[in-house]
């Protein structure tokens, strides 16, 4: 077993904290120490990223993403060993940690475009001889934080145009699996990005909490479970600091007669069960309209029992463990409570185990489930399926309007004013017409509704670039009388 250190500097420091053990959640073993870092390495960390941002803001927009394609290569070039880091800490399957890893890529190559997305108007002549025009300068320095569920992609989302913005960062990933981030923060290191540029410290709330209430910390970008992005929003601006905080989901993908039977089935098992439905914008209810229910869901059941289970790193399994055993049991429970309030257990993923050991649990298919059933309020972040069958397209309506939540919301329809109307209808930050999980392409923005996100801007898109910097605006008046002395 390794002990693990913070990354700051360029340079890996090791902790005095305390230290928790970290598990491969798909053999239950235990394969690493993970410090719980003491508040006074976060104030190293910060000193660190302090001390590099005047260098790092006054390079220039063109040099930070000239840079930036050099961290993108040192990515590429390394990706098989993080993508065994992700494997072993996380238990993703291969096709999974593979498809993070290109992911990951390519939001280092939008973060390339930052000089194009970050230009500021300029208005001539508002009045005789003056005009207006706007400058953008870093936020400063900016903490992530980070979930364990997509331990690179994320972290990089939150990260990358920061940097490229000309800000320095503190990354505080999941201590349940930061080896791959650790890994690449060294590799950007060798790279060639300055060191105090991109900092990475471990830890539990008790450094979340020091890195809210840190003076020098000018923004804060959260991605974590509901409870906990509210407290992070709220502390972070009584504190008086920039706040995005992205929370969980309970997503709706809503299936109309008209829809391809297949189509529809295929799409509802790939975005339930994708992760182990460890994503937050995981589809876990499909609202099914009208007669079809039934051939449906046998073809939905029929779908998801053919997925296949066993050792992520083959590249024939199709669904790895949850992330614990705590996240197992919890997930169980909820599929025990959804049998005692009137559900159906069409698919029952308590009773299929694979040989190997391991947090599994199989895809579990729920029908007959009713707003209020804690299956459809509450977020399970597992491969747990929730059907709700109603008879109109209205009624589906007020079923997603009756969540809490609003990350995604999808419709499948071969009806173009149907899908139209949703797209104005449903309650939801991301919208899906005939795709299941709408989340966007980076150049456009992600923001969920209602309990899902607790922000003004958004995770990416020209809106982070916003969040990212702060502007002066400058009305400047051209003295006629100097011109005509110069002449």
């Amino acid at each position: 077993m390794t002990q693990l250190s913070h990354f700051v500097s360029g340079r890996f420091l090791p902790s005095a904290g305390a230290v928790v053990p970290i598990f491969n959640p798909a053999t239950e073993a235990q394969i690493d120490l993970v410090p719980l870092g003491l508040k006074e390495e976060v104030d190293v960390a910060v000193a660190a990223a302090k001390a590099a941002l005047p260098a790092w803001s006054a390079l220039g927009l063109q040099q930070r993403s000239n840079l930036l394609f050099d961290l993108r290569q040192a990515l590429a070039e390394n990706r098989q060993e993080i993508i065994d880091l992700i494997l072993c800490q996380t238990g993703k399957t291969l096709a999974d940690a593979t498809a993070e890893i290109a992911r990951a890529a390519e939001i280092i190559g939008h973060a390339t475009a930052t000089p194009t997305l970050s230009a500021t108007p300029y208005t001539r002549s508002v009045a005789a001889n003056i005009n207006t025009y706007e400058v953008r300068y870093p936020v400063g320095i900016v903490a992530a934080i980070s979930p364990f569920n997509f331990p690179v992609m994320i972290p990089l989302l939150q990260t990358m145009t920061a940097i490229a913005c000309g800000n320095t960062v503190v990354v505080k990933p999941s201590e349940r699996n930061p080896s791959a981030l650790l890994h690449i923060a060294e590799l950007f290191s060798k790279a060639g990005l300055p060191d105090g540029v991109f900092n990475v410290v471990l830890g539990d709330r008790t450094i979340v909490d020091h890195i809210i209430e840190h003076p020098d910390v000018a923004a804060i970008t959260f991605v974590g479970s509901t409870p906990v992005a509210r407290y992070v929003r709220t502390q972070g601006v009584a504190h008086n600091k920039r706040v995005q905080a992205f929370g969980g989901g309970k997503n709706h993908l809503v299936i109309m007669p008209d829809a391809d039977l297949d189509t529809a089935a295929n799409a509802a098992v790939s975005a339930a069960f994708g992760a182990a439905g460890q994503r937050c914008m995981a589809v876990s209810v499909v609202v099914i309209v009208g007669s079809i229910a039934d051939d449906l869901v046998k073809a939905i059941i029929d779908r998801a029992s053919a997925i296949s289970m066993g050792d992520v790193a083959d590249a024939s399994s199709e669904l790895g463990p949850v992330i614990s055993a705590q996240s197992r049991q919890r997930i169980v429970d909820y599929i025990d409570a959804a049998a005692g309030e009137g559900g159906i257990l069409a698919l029952d993923g308590r009773q299929r185990i694979v040989e190997e050991a391991g947090w599994y649990v199989a895809p579990t298919v729920i029908d007959h489930v009713k707003p209020g059933m804690a299956v459809h309020s509450e977020e399970i972040f597992g491969p747990v399926l929730s059907v709700v069958r109603v008879e109109t397209y209205q009624e589906a309506i007020d079923v997603i309007s009756a969540s809490t939540f609003g990350n995604g919301a999808a419709i499948f329809t071969n009806d173009g004013a149907l899908a139209t109307q949703f797209t104005d209808d449903a309650q939801a930050g991301q919208i899906g017409i005939n795709v299941p999980i709408p989340s966007p392409v980076y150049f456009h923005g992600f923001a969920g509704w209602r309990s899902s996100a607790f922000t003004e801007s958004k995770l990416h898109g020209r809106d982070a670039i916003d969040f990212l910097t702060r502007t002066k605006t400058i009305t400047a008046r051209t003295l006629q009388a100097q011109i005509e002395g110069a002449m």
